[in-house]
Protein backbone atom coordinates (compact mmCIF):
# COMPACT_ATOMS: atom_id res chain seq x y z
CA UNK A 1 0.00 0.00 0.00
CA UNK A 2 1.41 3.58 -0.80
CA UNK A 3 2.18 6.34 1.83
CA UNK A 4 -0.76 8.28 0.26
CA UNK A 5 -3.50 5.27 0.14
CA UNK A 6 -2.43 4.58 3.94
CA UNK A 7 -2.41 8.15 5.35
CA UNK A 8 -6.04 7.48 3.87
CA UNK A 9 -6.76 5.87 7.21
CA UNK A 10 -5.75 8.93 9.58
CA UNK A 11 -7.97 10.07 11.93
CA UNK A 12 -9.81 13.32 10.30
CA UNK A 13 -10.21 16.73 11.68
CA UNK A 14 -13.02 17.36 14.18
CA UNK A 15 -16.18 17.34 11.93
CA UNK A 16 -19.62 17.74 12.39
CA UNK A 17 -22.02 14.51 12.34
CA UNK A 18 -24.00 13.44 9.87
CA UNK A 19 -23.49 13.15 6.26
CA UNK A 20 -22.00 16.42 6.13
CA UNK A 21 -19.02 15.43 8.53
CA UNK A 22 -17.75 12.34 6.03
CA UNK A 23 -15.47 12.16 3.33
CA UNK A 24 -16.72 10.49 0.29
CA UNK A 25 -15.79 7.26 0.88
CA UNK A 26 -17.47 6.84 4.14
CA UNK A 27 -20.37 8.78 2.69
CA UNK A 28 -20.79 5.98 -0.02
CA UNK A 29 -21.17 3.31 2.85
CA UNK A 30 -22.97 4.90 5.05
CA UNK A 31 -25.87 5.41 1.96
CA UNK A 32 -25.34 2.02 1.20
CA UNK A 33 -26.25 1.04 4.47
CA UNK A 34 -28.80 3.56 4.66
CA UNK A 35 -30.82 2.04 1.89
CA UNK A 36 -31.15 -1.12 2.89
CA UNK A 37 -32.62 -0.48 6.07
CA UNK A 38 -35.69 0.15 4.27
CA UNK A 39 -38.51 2.98 4.55
CA UNK A 40 -39.59 1.00 7.19
CA UNK A 41 -36.85 1.96 9.41
CA UNK A 42 -38.57 5.15 10.46
CA UNK A 43 -40.43 3.67 13.11
CA UNK A 44 -37.71 2.60 15.02
CA UNK A 45 -37.84 6.18 15.79
CA UNK A 46 -40.96 5.99 18.37
CA UNK A 47 -40.94 4.24 21.23
CA UNK A 48 -44.10 4.82 22.43
CA UNK A 49 -46.90 3.89 19.84
CA UNK A 50 -47.60 0.54 18.20
CA UNK A 51 -44.47 -1.26 19.46
CA UNK A 52 -43.48 -3.81 17.58
CA UNK A 53 -43.63 -7.59 18.41
CA UNK A 54 -42.00 -8.99 15.45
CA UNK A 55 -38.32 -9.10 14.57
CA UNK A 56 -38.25 -7.82 10.99
CA UNK A 57 -39.24 -4.48 12.63
CA UNK A 58 -37.87 -2.58 15.47
CA UNK A 59 -34.20 -2.31 17.21
CA UNK A 60 -31.54 -5.31 16.87
CA UNK A 61 -30.15 -5.75 20.32
CA UNK A 62 -26.89 -7.30 19.98
CA UNK A 63 -25.59 -7.08 23.46
CA UNK A 64 -28.64 -9.00 25.36
CA UNK A 65 -27.74 -11.38 28.27
CA UNK A 66 -29.02 -14.43 29.69
CA UNK A 67 -28.60 -16.71 32.00
CA UNK A 68 -28.85 -20.67 33.07
CA UNK A 69 -31.84 -20.94 35.73
CA UNK A 70 -30.72 -20.83 39.21
CA UNK A 71 -30.37 -23.95 40.69
CA UNK A 72 -32.72 -23.41 43.56
CA UNK A 73 -31.88 -20.42 44.29
CA UNK A 74 -32.04 -16.89 43.48
CA UNK A 75 -30.30 -15.03 40.29
CA UNK A 76 -26.87 -13.31 40.01
CA UNK A 77 -29.29 -9.89 40.03
CA UNK A 78 -28.84 -9.11 36.43
CA UNK A 79 -25.14 -10.63 36.93
CA UNK A 80 -21.88 -8.96 38.00
CA UNK A 81 -23.46 -6.31 40.47
CA UNK A 82 -25.74 -4.82 37.45
CA UNK A 83 -28.29 -2.53 37.61
CA UNK A 84 -31.59 -4.11 35.68
CA UNK A 85 -33.43 -4.87 38.50
CA UNK A 86 -33.88 -8.54 37.65
CA UNK A 87 -32.90 -11.01 40.35
CA UNK A 88 -33.76 -14.39 38.36
CA UNK A 89 -33.74 -13.36 34.67
CA UNK A 90 -36.00 -15.34 32.36
CA UNK A 91 -37.06 -15.00 28.30
CA UNK A 92 -40.31 -13.20 29.80
CA UNK A 93 -38.57 -10.46 31.23
CA UNK A 94 -36.45 -9.68 28.28
CA UNK A 95 -38.89 -9.62 25.88
CA UNK A 96 -41.41 -7.24 28.54
CA UNK A 97 -38.37 -4.87 28.02
CA UNK A 98 -38.09 -5.37 24.08
CA UNK A 99 -41.72 -4.40 23.81
CA UNK A 100 -41.58 -1.59 25.87
CA UNK A 101 -38.34 -0.16 24.04
CA UNK A 102 -38.83 -1.26 20.31
CA UNK A 103 -37.07 -3.57 20.16
CA UNK A 104 -37.82 -6.37 17.65
CA UNK A 105 -34.78 -8.59 18.30
CA UNK A 106 -31.95 -9.43 20.43
CA UNK A 107 -28.73 -11.78 20.01
CA UNK A 108 -27.99 -13.60 23.33
CA UNK A 109 -24.86 -13.99 24.97
CA UNK A 110 -24.28 -15.38 28.34
CA UNK A 111 -22.77 -12.68 30.67
CA UNK A 112 -19.52 -14.37 31.80
CA UNK A 113 -19.23 -16.60 34.32
CA UNK A 114 -16.06 -16.59 33.02
CA UNK A 115 -13.98 -18.80 36.09
CA UNK A 116 -16.18 -21.76 35.12
CA UNK A 117 -15.94 -21.24 31.43
CA UNK A 118 -12.11 -21.12 31.62
CA UNK A 119 -11.78 -24.31 33.82
CA UNK A 120 -9.60 -26.35 32.14
CA UNK A 121 -11.66 -29.90 33.47
CA UNK A 122 -15.19 -28.52 33.55
CA UNK A 123 -15.27 -25.29 31.03
CA UNK A 124 -16.41 -27.40 28.13
CA UNK A 125 -18.73 -29.08 29.72
CA UNK A 126 -20.17 -25.58 31.39
CA UNK A 127 -19.67 -24.07 27.78
CA UNK A 128 -22.04 -26.64 26.10
CA UNK A 129 -24.25 -26.27 29.07
CA UNK A 130 -24.87 -22.89 28.02
CA UNK A 131 -24.82 -22.93 24.88
CA UNK A 132 -28.10 -25.37 24.68
CA UNK A 133 -29.82 -23.73 26.95
CA UNK A 134 -29.81 -20.46 24.86
CA UNK A 135 -30.54 -22.69 21.75
CA UNK A 136 -33.39 -23.70 23.65
CA UNK A 137 -34.42 -20.50 24.19
CA UNK A 138 -34.14 -19.21 20.94
CA UNK A 139 -36.11 -22.31 19.25
CA UNK A 140 -38.98 -21.05 21.24
CA UNK A 141 -38.68 -17.75 20.39
CA UNK A 142 -37.18 -17.91 16.62
CA UNK A 143 -38.63 -14.46 15.87
CA UNK A 144 -37.57 -12.46 19.19
CA UNK A 145 -34.28 -14.56 19.86
CA UNK A 146 -30.74 -15.28 18.22
CA UNK A 147 -27.91 -16.78 20.22
CA UNK A 148 -24.04 -15.83 20.28
CA UNK A 149 -22.33 -19.12 22.03
CA UNK A 150 -19.86 -19.65 24.69
CA UNK A 151 -16.50 -20.68 23.96
CA UNK A 152 -13.98 -22.64 26.41
CA UNK A 153 -11.19 -20.65 25.15
CA UNK A 154 -7.78 -21.75 27.19
CA UNK A 155 -9.03 -25.72 26.02
CA UNK A 156 -8.43 -25.33 22.43
CA UNK A 157 -9.47 -28.90 21.35
CA UNK A 158 -12.75 -28.14 23.21
CA UNK A 159 -13.12 -24.66 21.40
CA UNK A 160 -13.10 -25.92 18.16
CA UNK A 161 -15.49 -28.61 19.03
CA UNK A 162 -17.71 -26.57 20.21
CA UNK A 163 -17.72 -24.23 17.19
CA UNK A 164 -18.56 -26.81 15.25
CA UNK A 165 -21.45 -27.84 17.62
CA UNK A 166 -22.58 -23.86 17.98
CA UNK A 167 -22.72 -23.07 14.56
CA UNK A 168 -24.11 -26.50 12.59
CA UNK A 169 -25.91 -28.38 15.30
CA UNK A 170 -27.13 -25.27 17.73
CA UNK A 171 -27.14 -22.71 14.47
CA UNK A 172 -25.85 -19.99 16.47
CA UNK A 173 -26.03 -16.84 15.21
CA UNK A 174 -22.30 -15.98 16.31
CA UNK A 175 -19.27 -16.31 19.23
CA UNK A 176 -19.62 -14.21 22.38
CA UNK A 177 -16.33 -13.89 24.15
CA UNK A 178 -14.47 -12.90 26.81
CA UNK A 179 -12.12 -9.69 26.99
CA UNK A 180 -9.34 -12.54 28.69
CA UNK A 181 -9.11 -15.60 29.68
CA UNK A 182 -7.12 -16.44 32.63
CA UNK A 183 -4.31 -14.68 32.12
CA UNK A 184 -3.98 -14.26 28.66
CA UNK A 185 -5.86 -12.10 26.24
CA UNK A 186 -7.22 -13.41 22.97
CA UNK A 187 -4.43 -11.92 20.70
CA UNK A 188 -2.09 -14.80 22.64
CA UNK A 189 -0.56 -17.02 19.75
CA UNK A 190 -2.13 -19.79 21.87
CA UNK A 191 -5.22 -19.03 19.99
CA UNK A 192 -4.26 -18.18 16.61
CA UNK A 193 -5.90 -21.79 15.23
CA UNK A 194 -9.59 -20.70 16.75
CA UNK A 195 -9.51 -17.29 15.47
CA UNK A 196 -8.41 -19.33 11.97
CA UNK A 197 -11.56 -21.58 12.55
CA UNK A 198 -13.66 -18.53 13.14
CA UNK A 199 -11.70 -16.65 9.73
CA UNK A 200 -12.91 -19.83 7.75
CA UNK A 201 -16.55 -19.49 9.38
CA UNK A 202 -17.06 -15.56 8.69
CA UNK A 203 -18.16 -15.93 12.12
CA UNK A 204 -19.83 -12.56 14.54
CA UNK A 205 -17.70 -11.81 17.47
CA UNK A 206 -19.50 -10.31 20.36
CA UNK A 207 -16.06 -8.75 22.69
CA UNK A 208 -17.35 -9.03 26.15
CA UNK A 209 -15.98 -7.52 29.03
CA UNK A 210 -14.10 -9.85 31.83
CA UNK A 211 -12.05 -8.31 35.11
CA UNK A 212 -8.94 -10.41 35.23
CA UNK A 213 -8.03 -11.74 38.17
CA UNK A 214 -4.71 -9.31 38.37
CA UNK A 215 -7.14 -6.52 38.27
CA UNK A 216 -10.23 -7.11 40.69
CA UNK A 217 -10.66 -4.79 43.34
CA UNK A 218 -7.85 -2.00 42.35
CA UNK A 219 -9.39 0.62 43.40
CA UNK A 220 -11.03 0.95 47.19
CA UNK A 221 -14.49 2.07 47.03
CA UNK A 222 -14.83 1.59 43.19
CA UNK A 223 -16.75 -1.55 41.63
CA UNK A 224 -14.94 -3.00 39.02
CA UNK A 225 -17.72 -1.99 36.57
CA UNK A 226 -17.08 1.68 36.59
CA UNK A 227 -13.63 1.48 34.87
CA UNK A 228 -12.31 -2.28 34.64
CA UNK A 229 -14.99 -3.90 32.47
CA UNK A 230 -13.80 -0.99 29.87
CA UNK A 231 -10.10 -1.29 30.25
CA UNK A 232 -10.11 -4.79 29.83
CA UNK A 233 -11.94 -4.99 26.66
CA UNK A 234 -9.28 -2.26 25.39
CA UNK A 235 -6.70 -4.38 26.24
CA UNK A 236 -8.51 -7.41 24.66
CA UNK A 237 -8.31 -5.42 21.23
CA UNK A 238 -5.34 -4.05 21.52
CA UNK A 239 -4.21 -8.16 22.05
CA UNK A 240 -5.91 -8.18 18.83
CA UNK A 241 -4.40 -5.91 17.38
CA UNK A 242 -0.94 -6.10 18.01
CA UNK A 243 -0.68 -9.78 17.65
CA UNK A 244 -2.30 -9.72 14.14
CA UNK A 245 -5.41 -11.52 14.77
CA UNK A 246 -7.62 -8.86 13.19
CA UNK A 247 -4.70 -8.21 9.87
CA UNK A 248 -4.42 -12.10 9.69
CA UNK A 249 -8.18 -13.18 9.92
CA UNK A 250 -10.28 -10.41 8.52
CA UNK A 251 -13.85 -12.31 7.75
CA UNK A 252 -13.94 -12.21 11.66
CA UNK A 253 -16.53 -9.59 12.18
CA UNK A 254 -15.50 -8.38 15.62
CA UNK A 255 -18.02 -6.75 17.81
CA UNK A 256 -16.50 -4.36 20.22
CA UNK A 257 -18.80 -3.38 23.63
CA UNK A 258 -19.64 -0.07 25.42
CA UNK A 259 -19.22 2.32 21.80
CA UNK A 260 -15.64 1.32 22.31
CA UNK A 261 -14.91 1.09 25.66
CA UNK A 262 -11.96 3.02 25.64
CA UNK A 263 -10.31 1.98 22.22
CA UNK A 264 -11.53 5.63 20.31
CA UNK A 265 -9.97 7.52 23.06
CA UNK A 266 -6.80 6.02 23.01
CA UNK A 267 -6.22 4.98 19.29
CA UNK A 268 -3.73 7.70 18.63
CA UNK A 269 -1.91 6.44 21.76
CA UNK A 270 -2.04 2.87 20.20
CA UNK A 271 -1.19 3.58 17.32
CA UNK A 272 1.87 5.89 18.33
CA UNK A 273 3.29 3.13 20.59
CA UNK A 274 3.12 -0.05 18.09
CA UNK A 275 6.09 -1.99 18.78
CA UNK A 276 8.43 -2.40 15.84
CA UNK A 277 7.33 0.29 13.99
CA UNK A 278 8.64 3.59 12.10
CA UNK A 279 9.73 4.84 15.57
CA UNK A 280 11.36 3.72 18.90
CA UNK A 281 8.69 2.31 21.17
CA UNK A 282 8.85 5.09 23.75
CA UNK A 283 9.83 7.75 21.69
CA UNK A 284 7.96 10.61 20.16
CA UNK A 285 6.33 9.60 16.90
CA UNK A 286 7.11 11.59 13.42
CA UNK A 287 4.25 13.17 12.25
CA UNK A 288 3.77 10.37 9.37
CA UNK A 289 3.94 7.69 11.94
CA UNK A 290 1.14 5.14 10.60
CA UNK A 291 1.37 2.65 13.39
CA UNK A 292 2.50 -0.15 11.36
CA UNK A 293 4.77 -3.21 11.06
CA UNK A 294 4.28 -6.79 10.09
CA UNK A 295 1.50 -7.53 12.13
CA UNK A 296 -0.42 -4.14 11.50
CA UNK A 297 0.68 -4.08 7.36
CA UNK A 298 -2.36 -1.66 6.64
CA UNK A 299 -1.75 0.78 10.08
CA UNK A 300 -3.75 1.04 13.12
CA UNK A 301 -6.95 2.88 12.18
CA UNK A 302 -7.30 0.64 9.35
CA UNK A 303 -7.62 -2.09 11.59
CA UNK A 304 -9.71 -0.63 13.93
CA UNK A 305 -12.42 1.44 11.42
CA UNK A 306 -13.38 -2.38 10.45
CA UNK A 307 -14.54 -2.85 13.71
CA UNK A 308 -18.13 -2.71 14.72
CA UNK A 309 -19.49 -0.95 17.54
CA UNK A 310 -22.59 -1.60 20.13
CA UNK A 311 -23.05 1.60 22.29
CA UNK A 312 -25.07 -0.24 25.35
CA UNK A 313 -24.88 2.34 28.29
CA UNK A 314 -22.34 4.37 26.06
CA UNK A 315 -24.39 7.04 24.23
CA UNK A 316 -23.77 9.69 26.40
CA UNK A 317 -22.35 12.41 24.22
CA UNK A 318 -18.74 12.16 25.25
CA UNK A 319 -18.30 8.40 23.82
CA UNK A 320 -20.04 9.55 21.04
CA UNK A 321 -17.68 11.78 20.30
CA UNK A 322 -14.62 9.98 20.29
CA UNK A 323 -16.23 6.73 18.63
CA UNK A 324 -17.70 8.81 15.58
CA UNK A 325 -14.20 10.29 15.06
CA UNK A 326 -12.71 7.07 14.49
CA UNK A 327 -15.19 5.05 12.68
CA UNK A 328 -17.74 5.82 10.18
CA UNK A 329 -21.74 5.44 10.63
CA UNK A 330 -21.52 1.84 9.08
CA UNK A 331 -19.64 0.27 11.59
CA UNK A 332 -22.38 1.14 14.68
CA UNK A 333 -24.64 -0.86 16.23
CA UNK A 334 -27.12 -1.44 18.94
CA UNK A 335 -27.04 -2.72 21.97
CA UNK A 336 -28.48 -2.34 26.00
CA UNK A 337 -26.55 -4.84 27.99
CA UNK A 338 -29.94 -5.91 29.79
CA UNK A 339 -30.60 -7.31 32.59
CA UNK A 340 -27.20 -6.23 33.59
CA UNK A 341 -28.08 -2.36 32.79
CA UNK A 342 -31.33 -0.92 32.64
CA UNK A 343 -32.42 -0.45 28.94
CA UNK A 344 -33.39 3.21 29.74
CA UNK A 345 -29.21 3.71 30.67
CA UNK A 346 -28.74 3.29 26.46
CA UNK A 347 -32.17 4.49 25.38
CA UNK A 348 -32.31 7.69 27.01
CA UNK A 349 -29.24 9.57 25.34
CA UNK A 350 -29.73 8.14 21.68
CA UNK A 351 -31.42 10.86 20.62
CA UNK A 352 -29.04 13.56 22.12
CA UNK A 353 -25.36 11.65 20.62
CA UNK A 354 -26.78 10.64 17.09
CA UNK A 355 -29.25 12.16 14.24
CA UNK A 356 -31.85 10.76 12.66
CA UNK A 357 -30.16 9.42 9.84
CA UNK A 358 -27.66 7.59 11.85
CA UNK A 359 -29.94 6.08 14.50
CA UNK A 360 -31.73 4.10 11.53
CA UNK A 361 -28.84 2.51 11.06
CA UNK A 362 -27.34 2.35 14.05
CA UNK A 363 -30.62 0.57 15.49
CA UNK A 364 -31.12 -2.01 12.58
CA UNK A 365 -29.52 -1.46 9.04
CA UNK A 366 -26.05 -2.64 10.04
CA UNK A 367 -27.31 -5.43 11.66
CA UNK A 368 -28.96 -6.48 9.18
CA UNK A 369 -25.83 -6.75 7.14
CA UNK A 370 -24.17 -8.61 9.74
CA UNK A 371 -27.10 -11.18 10.22
CA UNK A 372 -29.05 -11.09 6.36
CA UNK A 373 -31.66 -13.79 8.24
CA UNK A 374 -32.79 -10.72 9.91
CA UNK A 375 -33.36 -8.53 7.07
CA UNK A 376 -36.66 -6.77 6.86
Amino acid sequence: MTRTAKSAWRLPPRKPHGLEGMDMQDRREFLKTFAVAGAGAATLLAQNSNLPKNYKTGRLDVHHHFELPPAGGAGRGGGRGGRGGVSAWTPEQSLEQMDKFNIGFAMLSHPGDGDQVMDAEKGAAFARKINEFGAKVMDDHPQRFGLFAVLPMPDIDGTLKEIEYAFDTLKADGIGTLSNFGEKWPGDPKYMPIWQELNRRKAVVFVHPFVNKCCRHLVEGVNDAVIEFDIDTTRAITSLLYNGVLSKCPDVRFIVNHSGAAVPALSGRIKDRVPGAATDRFGPPPSNHEGMNANIPDGVFAELRKLYYECAHATYPMPVAALTKLVPPSQLLFGTDYPAEPVESTVDHLNDSYPPEVLRVLERGNAERLFPRLKA
